[in-house]
């Protein structure tokens, strides 16, 4: 499922901020994100469009312009040539409160407002569009009309041109995301229905490593002729590239004989599986728990089989039984949302140190008796360190 970079949102609230006759912190129904605005741009019960962090906009978009001497990001060849440009959200720190994201009037984009026919016969949250068909538009995504992309994914497929990605390969195909969920957690930001919902389940907890997400599968139903096959977050890779050398993500997969247990657990069980983790070390991500050696830490384990991911305590025995490094865990068992009431102390509890002393991204939940749930925590702390 895609991230939902951008969105229709109603603001909650505008409170100024202390000490400056400029600025106000805005927050919106149903999300946990703050973000800091013009004073007097917003007030409470305003429609907006609000860009999440890592949003990837049009640097030739005249409403963007003025972010464009902060934000700009430019991706330069090895030769020098600039492959793309754009402008990066990322999280700030303006008058010491922490704004993550961009909120602009929803007026200022009539390509979204020219899609909706209002009905004043409706309540004001929602809208009607000429096929008849009745919506909410809180929540609406709209990161396809406005061309938002992901920072992250736009760099993974430009970064082997740039250089200095060792894990760039060449691609087989696309992700198999018909059979195997793609790598990625909703932010708790983003689940404020969590906290009532879930207020008595039970959750592992485990540090969020800070590298390149790759899937090493063996599924005949995939494909039949090679059964086995190792991804990045968005695309199949070959085992040999271009210049006949062997990827690193293919390294990783000879270092802890991915294949062959694979193949013997698939024959033993009948189940397919798909195995997720992190690569970390040398050059990925600019090694900031460094790691002397790449290593691959197991996060999630897939049944292509039966299509639901193993429980966590399962996904541990088996990565103890088949040889697997997995990733640090912090809390096998806890009641994330009683112990942590608010959006801010679960993000607050996100913040800090990973087993090797370093400052760590985050973490990430799973439900200990519905495999289908997780979600992350991403440290504050860690974005407002970040360059990229």
């Amino acid at each position: 499922m895609a991230r939902t970079l951008a969105s229709i949102v109603q603001i909650a609230s505008c409170e100024p901020i202390p000490d400056t006759d400029r600025l106000s912190v805005a927050t919106m129904d149903g999300k946990g994100w703050k973000v800091v605005v013009a004073r007097d741009e917003f007030k409470k019960g305003d429609w907006a469009v609000y860009f999440e962090i890592d949003s990837f906009l049009d640097p030739n978009d005249e409403r963007y312009a003025f972010l464009k001497e902060r934000c700009l990001r430019k991706f330069v060849s090895k030769s020098g040539q600039v492959l793309r440009e754009g402008i990066k959200i990322k999280t700030i720190k303006l008058r010491g409160v922490i704004s993550q994201g961009l909120l602009m009037p929803l007026k200022n984009f009539p390509e979204i407002t020219d899609l909706i026919v209002w009905d004043n016969t409706l309540e004001e949250d929602m809208i009607t569009y000429p096929e008849g068909e009745y919506n909410p538009a809180i929540g609406m995504d709209v990161s396809q009309i406005l061309h938002v992309e992901h920072y992250d994914e736009v760099k993974e497929q430009l970064q082997p041109a740039c250089g200095g990605n060792p894990i760039s390969a060449d691609a087989m195909g696309k992700f198999p995301s018909e059979y195997i969920p793609k790598t990625d957690e909703e932010r708790c930001q983003n689940l404020s229905e969590y906290w009532e919902m879930y207020k008595d389940m039970d959750w592992e907890v485990t540090s969020k490593d800070d590298g390149s997400s790759v899937t090493m599968f063996y599924s005949k139903t995939i494909d039949q002729e090679n059964p086995f096959g190792v991804c990045s977050r968005n695309l199949r890779l070959k085992p040999i590239d271009s210049r006949g050398n062997i990827p690193l993500a293919y390294k990783m997969a000879e270092k802890y004989g991915v294949e062959q247990k694979f193949r013997e657990y698939s024959e033993k069980t009948g189940h397919e599986i798909a195995v997720q983790g992190e690569l970390l070390g040398p050059g990925i991500q600019k090694d900031r728990d460094k790691y002397l050696e790449h290593e691959w830490h197991v996060f999630k384990i897939w049944d292509i089989t039966e299509q639901k991911f193993l429980l966590p305590s399962v996904r541990r025995n088996l990565c103890n039984e088949l040889g697997f490094q997995h990733v640090e865990l912090v809390n096998p068992s806890l009641k994330v949302f009683t112990e942590y009431p608010t959006c801010d102390e679960l993000l607050k509890f996100a913040e800090g140190k990973t087993a090797r002393g370093n400052e760590r991204e985050g973490v990430v939940f799973k439900s200990n008796t519905d495999p289908s749930l997780s979600f992350k925590a991403v440290s504050n702390r860690y974005l407002l360190k970040q360059d990229d």
